[in-house]
């Protein structure tokens, strides 16, 4: 249990260093020696021992932590235009249908007849028709620019967990040497696409492509139909290696460590050592190294007849990753075997004694017997997986499969013998092909009935739903059932007397805890409340406006959208009174779809008080869909002088355009530009008004005076007008761009403009919280 509470401490400690303040390394050993004398004082006292290993391991994991790197010497050149990089190859390619990605390790830049050296990994887009492998040495060029962030997933943060801050798109590569890399992985790698080759003559598609993805990790072979197919049942863990297929291999392996031998170190040698060359064949990521580690553990156990207790071998194998990687703490992947494996061995046994408990007393022993050994065992362990699986689910993806447990207790039984019988006979089809194209002819049925069920339920369409949880109550979850879990395996005395003590005063402690819960949320609907001051957010969702205002009075004014409806909804989620479902005023600046994608979900979510827009038209499919959306409430097209007053004393005002634009008319030339006041602070909300509708402003003789500018266009080259800036006299200016942006926003000429002002970026700084009581504006970036 020690390892355990030492893996809790660690962990936390390297997401807080991760997510949290970025202490430098110095702080955190500082704190660990701190903590280490205070360890040393009290160690014999038995009680507080565990929690004092539990603070040494959170300080070292921090530690750990802070040296994670956040940016690398090739990402200094991101976004500065085309060039050339020089370097290794340092992966298996990965080979798409459109394209090839590459992993190359630069080691030098070159800028025109000047050569830098640099160091850093950058993610190559390069042509289908490119020939290199592992090992080559290549010069690419092309665009380098950083990673971009969408709505449900940011790329840049996946990339960023593998050392990856660089992408270069519109590439060409050429091969300068080839393989200067490790000979043995090259040799691995020559031999597991020769297995590809091989399954992919045997056997016909789809099954060729599952048995691809099941046995070697390689999943190029499956259409987006199969793995949408496959997800929307809940089953996408049967394509990817993991801990069911170590389950398997370590199976074999450990039932020759049950015949004595005098050799019985050498067979467990060879047995993890088998384990080892199969987990680097297949590509070692995160699942599978997690995977190949945790069975190592057991077959070394199984081989010196010790029992495995299976949370304290996780720990061992998180604490023994994350020292390596502290980003495989964020691998979804890693987290979902993580969790399947301990979720099994926390809940498997209870279930399945329950389950066997229920069918005696409903069908005589006769009839319970057989069922119960045919159906208890897989009903209990898929009931079991989706205990801690199924809510990470539902966090990432935002669905929930209806069918999964059916689905699983269809083609789970027979996934054994599609691996056994797999695995056999590609080996075999190296030297025996007629034996090993037998085998995998065999293996069709297996592979032909799992496609054929996730098919006919995916087919279904009511298969999945989307389904939203606030990342904190998933959070919440897991600290109860994991910790009730942990309580129930260590059994203090203090939990056994609370044990007792709920038990005999049911009745007592329902009206407890229910009186605790009415407080909390009494509590959250108090703080909520309106505080009488103006707050504004300029909300961080990439290249896109969005600006959310909740007025003195607690009115929520809301100013475009953004493109990516989970982030906007998040961002509103976060910051709004969760008993307040409506937004007073909705302005739409302009039908620009990078602006306003993420508003028909918002129109579903929230009811709408009036709708501001200057009129224009738009014959695009989504504007339609949007203007459909917004049909159902009232909508008012408004020109400059249109002034909405709120009994708070917050104002706002339409400066331009002086009349509805047509079809035809330039749409950053007429953008629906606002001003929101409340007594001496202003906002100017100018969205993405070009100089000319700056000018025109001005010429139709608006006076735009305010504290503080959005910098129109997110500050792009040539979008600011001085004549429009000197009129503004802004005391702090903030712009939304996107760090991952390819055009270079915002632009150093149009920021030189700004001179001395404040400037606040959400590239940078996040989420832009300005708050004022009408006479003092106070900024957080949060």
């Amino acid at each position: 249990m020690r390892l355990v509470v030492i893996a809790l401490g660690w962990t936390t400690g390297i997401l807080l260093a991760l997510n949290g303040q970025p202490f430098p390394p110095l702080i955190w050993l500082a704190l660990a020696a701190l903590l280490l004398v205070m360890a040393a004082f009290a160690w014999r006292d038995p009680d507080y021992r565990l929690l004092h290993l539990a603070l040494v391991a959170f300080a070292f994991g921090g530690l750990r932590g802070s040296f994670v790197p956040t940016s690398s010497d090739i990402a200094l050149y991101n976004n500065t235009g085309g060039l050339t990089i020089e370097g290794i190859i340092s992966a298996e390619p990965d080979v798409r249908d459109e394209r090839i990605q590459l992993r190359v390790q630069a080691e030098k830049v070159l800028l025109g007849a000047e050569e830098r050296a640099v160091s850093g990994t950058v993610l190559v887009y390069a042509p289908s028709t490119t020939a290199a492998q592992y090992g080559d040495r290549v010069q690419a060029t092309g665009l380098l620019y950083t990673p971009a962030e969408y709505d449900t997933f940011s790329y840049a943060d996946y990339l960023a967990r593998t050392g990856i801050f660089s992408i270069m798109d519109r590439t060409a590569v050429e091969v300068v040497t080839n393989r200067e890399g490790f000979s043995p992985r090259s040799a691995l790698i020559d031999l597991r696409r020769d297995a590809y080759d091989r399954i992919s003559q045997a056997l016909p598609e789809p099954q060729a492509g599952l048995l691809a993805g099941i046995l070697l990790g390689d999943e190029r072979g499956l259409s987006p139909e199969l793995q949408d197919a496959f997800s929307a049942v809940g089953a996408a863990h049967i394509i990817a290696i993991s801990g069911f297929n170590m389950a398997v291999i370590s199976g074999l392996l450990t039932q020759s460590l049950d015949q004595e031998s005098r050799r019985k170190w050498l067979r467990i040698v060879l047995a993890v050592g088998v384990l080892g060359v199969y987990t680097l064949f297949v590509g070692a990521n995160a699942a599978v190294v997690r995977a190949a580690v945790m069975s190592s553990v057991l077959i070394i156990g199984q081989g010196l007849r010790r029992k495995t207790f299976v949370p304290a071998s996780l720990a061992f194998v998180a604490l023994l990753m994350s020292l390596q990687q502290p980003t495989v703490l964020y691998d979804l992947s890693f987290q979902l075997s993580f969790f399947a494996t301990l979720s099994l061995a926390l809940f498997a046994t209870p279930l399945t004694n329950a389950l066997k408990a229920g069918l005696a007393r409903v069908f005589p022993p006769s009839v319970a017997a057989p069922v119960g050994g045919f159906l208890t065992e897989p009903l209990a362990v898929s009931l079991a997986a989706l205990v801690l699986t199924l809510p990470l689910t539902i966090v990432y993806f935002s669905r929930l499969s209806v069918v999964t447990l059916l689905v699983n207790l269809l083609i789970v039984p027979v996934q054994a013998w599609l691996l056994i019988l797999g695995g056999i006979g590609l080996i075999l089809s190296f030297f025996l092909p007629f034996l090993g194209q037998f085998l995998l002819w065999v293996n069709l049925v297996f592979l032909s009935w799992t496609i054929g069920v996730v098919r006919a339920f995916a087919g279904l369409s009511f298969a999945d739903t989307e389904v939203r949880v606030e990342p904190e109550l998933i959070i919440l979850y897991f600290a109860l059932v994991l910790g009730i879990a942990f309580m129930s395996a260590t059994q203090p005395s203090w939990w056994l007397r609370f044990g007792r003590f709920l038990r005999r005063r049911a009745v007592f402690s329902v009206i407890v805890f229910s009186g605790v819960s009415l407080t909390l949320l009494m509590s959250a609907v108090t703080l909520g409340r309106p505080d009488g001051r103006l707050h504004v957010w300029f909300l961080d969702l990439g290249h896109s406006n969005a600006v959310l205002a909740q007025t003195p009075g607690g009115a929520q004014i809301l100013v475009d959208g953004g493109r990516f409806p989970s982030r906007l909804l998040t961002a509103l989620g976060d910051r709004m009174p969760f008993t307040d479902r409506e937004i007073e005023v909705l302005a739409i600046t302009h039908p620009d779809e990078f602006d306003l994608g993420a508003l028909t979900a918002v129109l579903e979510r929230y009811e709408v008080g009036v709708v501001l827009t200057n009129g224009q038209p738009n014959q695009s499919e989504f504007y339609a869909g949007l203007e459909a959306a917004v049909a159902e409430h009232e909508v008012v097209i408004v020109q400059a002088g249109y002034t909405l007053n709120l009994s708070d004393g917050t104002r706002l005002e339409v400066l331009h355009p002086t009349q509805q634009p047509s079809l035809g008319d330039s749409i950053e030339d007429h953008v629906l530009t606002l001003r929101l006041s409340y007594d001496d602070i202003s906002f100017l909300l100018s969205s993405d008004l070009s100089v000319d509708g700056q000018a025109a402003l001005l010429e139709n003789g608006e006076w735009p005076l305010a504290t503080v500018l959005q910098l129109p266009q997110h500050g792009t080259a040539r979008s600011l007008n001085e004549a429009f800036l000197t009129a503004v006299q802004p005391q702090a200016v903030v712009v939304q761009s996107d760090r991952a942006n390819r055009r270079g926003d915002p632009n150093p000429d149009v920021l030189a403009r700004l001179g001395s002002t404040p400037l606040f970026r959400t590239d940078q700084d996040g989420v832009i919280h300005l708050v004022t009581d009408g006479t003092a504006l106070f900024v957080l970036r949060r």
